[in-house]
């Protein structure tokens, strides 16, 4: 499991990269994330991230019909989302790459 002070750092990053990827709404956010091995993810923890992304102007949210049941909220990524996920890619990949290395040094 995951611990949660870890994945504060990098779930925000990771939600707006779903995001990206397609325009999408909470649920289906979480299982995205269930399904790659988030599986202690709720909506609960998704929907104040959606809100805070939002509220930084990384995201845009706007209300469509759904095939089934009632209109969905779904999400879309700005221009500044992109700028700051092409900076959370940056700073993920430098991070990965220096914890490699201390741990490349031997664990117990």
């Amino acid at each position: 499991m995951i611990e949660s002070q870890m994945l504060k750092g990098v779930i925000e990053g990771v939600i707006l990269h779903i995001i990206k990827n397609n325009e999408t709404y909470g649920y289906e956010i979480v299982e995205e994330l269930k399904n790659s091995g988030f599986y202690t993810m709720t909506e609960g923890t998704v929907y104040p991230i959606l809100l805070r992304l939002s509220k930084k102007g990384l995201i845009l949210g706007a209300y469509k019909k759904s095939k089934i049941g009632p209109k969905r909220k779904y999400y879309y990524i700005t221009a500044k989302g992109r700028d700051y996920l092409k900076g959370f890619y940056e700073s993920f990949d430098e991070l990965e790459e220096v914890v490699s290395n201390v741990l490349k040094k031997g664990r117990l």
